[in-house]
């Protein structure tokens, strides 16, 4: 596969009518970003796309205020009446001819840049005309007729976009379906109207089309990020331990390089790896005397700094105490509520549990705390 070889096609023209809403639906936000925006990222970041063309409607005045507008990869064409009219008028104003065309609608923002890889891989390897991806159909299927007959679920597929297609071959199917003013729901059909091969490769249920408005509530479920953290600390004789920011008093304290808050270790160690980042030790680490004694609310703000850095914030967090002394409970209230004031989020998003390891262990003999988090992160909105 060639770096720089792919030309990509956006058919973003359409009004979507039955999205009611003010606007395209290409350009109803979320999470801080339009649809289209999020559809077209992943073309833009792709080591493969050298050129995208976006078909745009001719009345349409909201492309200029999106991030991508001025990307020096990106041309603009004024799209037809129909689907086919707009990749056609894309495809004739390429800056050359390429070997293939990846097309894709401008109202599914959820896909990745391993679509588009694999894609490229199944066309070159299996030498078709054109290569989309598909899932499998689970729920059952009723065709609408006078007896609303069930059928046969496993003879059926979704095809989705995008697609990648032989240029010259879409170039002539796509001009055989305009001449003939035959609809085509997509490339794959116009492929296949001509009598070309094709071939697919199995895309993800997540990668929905923005049809109605309820869709955006449903995507809006996939664009968090999640990551664990576990930390476990040894006790000694002392006079308690601090545990989310706030001092219990007990006949313990924590064995820690830190000040041993074993629940923000946890929670930081979550967040980092929702955000892709690593984990605590790579940004404390425990052999520098930097660290000796460190308060970790100030782990916590270096986190929701990094977070915010990449545009995302904490959506939830739960998290589980695991000791046999002291019993958490009766501060349960206490310790969230400063969580709450760390992690700047309401206590409604913080689940905090406790439990001991039935007297199993370095936990179970009264040596040892630990401490299992678990936090989702979204884009900010």
């Amino acid at each position: 596969m060639k770096k720089n070889s792919l030309l990509t096609i956006i058919a973003a023209a359409g009004v979507g009518e039955r999205f009611r809403f003010k606007a395209p639906k290409q350009y109803a936000q979320i999470n801080g970003h339009s649809i289209i925006e999020r559809a077209v990222k992943p073309f833009i970041d792709s080591s493969y796309v050298s050129e995208i063309i976006i078909a745009i409607s001719k009345d349409d005045n909201l492309i200029k205020n999106q991030d991508f507008y001025n990307s020096k990869k990106i041309k603009y064409v004024i799209g037809g009446a129909t689907r086919q009219e707009s990749i056609n008028n894309a495809l004739h104003a390429a800056e050359k001819e390429y070997e293939y065309v990846i097309t894709h609608d401008a109202a599914r923002p959820n896909i990745m840049e391993d679509d588009i890889t694999n894609l490229y891989k199944d066309i070159t390897n299996s030498k078709t005309s054109c290569s989309f991806l598909y899932t499998p159909v689970y729920d059952s299927i009723k065709e609408i007729d006078s007896k609303e007959k069930t059928k046969d679920k496993s003879k059926f597929y979704l095809v989705q976009t995008p697609q990648i297609s032989n240029f010259n071959d879409l170039k002539i199917a796509l001009k055989k379906c305009i001449d003939e003013n035959i609809n085509c729901p997509d490339e794959s059909f116009a492929i296949e109207y001509s009598d070309l091969s094709l071939s697919k490769v199995m895309g993800a249920r997540s990668n929905i089309k923005i049809t109605e408005p309820g869709d955006i509530e449903l995507l809006s479920k996939f664009l968090t990020r999640s990551g664990t953290g576990f930390d476990l600390h040894k006790y000694e004789a002392g006079d308690g331990i601090i545990l989310g920011g706030y001092k219990i008093k007990c006949d313990y304290k924590i064995v820690a390089h830190s000040d041993g808050d074993v629940l923000l270790h946890s929670i930081a160690d979550s967040i980092l790896g929702a955000a892709a980042l690593g984990d605590i030790g790579k940004f404390f680490p425990d052999n520098d005397e930097n660290n000796r004694d460190l308060n970790s609310s100030k782990i916590i703000k270096y986190c929701l700094d990094k977070i915010n850095e990449l545009n995302l914030e904490i959506y939830n967090i739960d998290t589980t105490v695991i000791c046999q002394e002291p019993k958490i409970n009766p501060y349960r209230e206490e310790i969230l509520q400063k969580l709450s004031s760390l992690l700047m989020i309401p206590v409604s998003r913080i689940g905090l549990k406790a439990t001991t390891s039935e007297k199993i262990g370095i936990i179970g003999e009264n040596k040892a705390i630990a401490v299992q988090s678990l936090v989702n992160l979204r884009e900010k909105l």
